[in-house]
């Protein structure tokens, strides 16, 4: 059984014609609202400050960093098997204080 949808549209029929004349108004709307008056391109610029240039490159750096010192990994690793790894807790507990005053 098959069911005629002809007339469901809610547009209205559009020729060929009206179609291309539609497109062509669009396109030259787009045209103008992008170019200068001399009808070329408008270009955008964008200039870092000093601060920002010198944090692009401090984040450069940090990005070529390994995330874990290995070779620091190792040596602590070591000195706990050897039982030779000493934790100073006053440092320790000093470096926390420290730390909770920032909060």
């Amino acid at each position: 059984m098959a069911i005629n949808l002809t007339g469901l549209s809610n547009q209205g029929t559009i020729n060929k014609s009206e179609r291309a004349h539609k497109d062509d108004a669009a396109a030259s709307a787009t045209e103008n609202r992008g170019s200068t008056p001399s009808g070329t391109m408008a270009e955008d610029t964008v200039r870092l400050s000093g601060t920002a240039q010198t944090l692009q490159n401090q984040q450069a750096k940090l990005n070529s960093l390994p995330e874990v010192d290995m070779e620091k990994v190792e040596q602590i690793k070591s000195a706990l098997a050897a039982g030779e790894y000493k934790i100073d807790t006053q440092r320790l507990a000093n470096n926390m204080a420290s730390m909770d005053s920032l909060f």
